[in-house]
């Protein structure tokens, strides 16, 4: 059984989402099943979203179609249409695709989303003539794509809470010596000067790492963070 809003799976018997909040609704509900409540998930007409997901891609095609000829009549070639095409394929890409479907599914769509985000990335550098894609672009979307990946996983995760708090500590930690990587990267395709921002940015998340995971020794603390938010 999953929740319907943000799509956590949860253990029989359960009455509200731990993540989100969401009163459980179950499909197959027992006559003795407190939690039934029929008009709490009304069936709805999904028809309407599927005619404005379709109306917005024709918007979109129109879109695309309209620049690129205005374009190759004016100018005889692409020229800024191109970035046109490719921001109005990445944002159909992440944004639109994903409504298509009856839920979100992160193992699918976040590749998807990276990977295009990989894809227009590397389209503006070869356009541009740069050569900042591998030194800089790639590396850091690849940063992006593992600690929201992590991140994701970290919040589904079914474990004990104070292995979830120790583990969310060495995540903040992790993603602030990311953050020191990503001014790396930059360092190494632009030429800018190390230790401008990231060792603030480092220190901030370093802090927060090390109070959740000291937190999970201390029973008292912990089970007020846990009356506070889900971890």
């Amino acid at each position: 059984m999953y929740c319907m809003r943000c799509g956590v799976e949860l253990e029989k018997g359960t009455a509200a989402c731990p993540l989100c909040g969401t009163p459980v609704w179950d499909p197959k509900p027992q006559k003795k099943n407190p939690h039934y409540n029929p008009g709490l998930y009304p069936e709805k007409e999904n028809s309407g979203k599927y005619w404005v997901l379709g109306v917005l891609t024709c918007i979109l095609a129109g879109v695309i179609i309209g620049c690129t000829t205005a374009c190759l009549v004016y100018y005889g070639r692409l020229a800024w249409s191109a970035y046109v095409l490719a921001g109005i394929l990445f944002f159909y890409l992440t944004a639109v695709l994903p409504l298509w479907f009856v839920r979100y599914y992160p193992l699918i769509f976040l590749p998807v989303s990276f990977a295009a985000l990989e894809g227009l990335t590397l389209f503006i550098c070869l356009y541009t003539g740069g050569s900042w894609f591998l030194p800089f672009a790639f590396p850091v979307t690849g940063l992006l794509f593992l600690f929201a990946f992590l991140g994701y996983g970290l919040a589904v995760i079914k474990i004990k809470p104070r292995i979830k708090l120790r583990l969310s500590g060495v995540y903040f930690f992790l993603l602030g010596g990311a953050t020191m990587l990503v001014e790396f990267f930059l360092h190494l395709a632009f030429r800018l000067p190390m230790f401008n921002w990231s060792i603030y940015t480092a220190a901030l998340f370093g802090l927060f790492g090390i109070f959740l995971f000291v937190a999970s020794f201390i029973l008292p603390l912990r089970r007020t963070m846990y009356k506070k938010m889900f971890y």
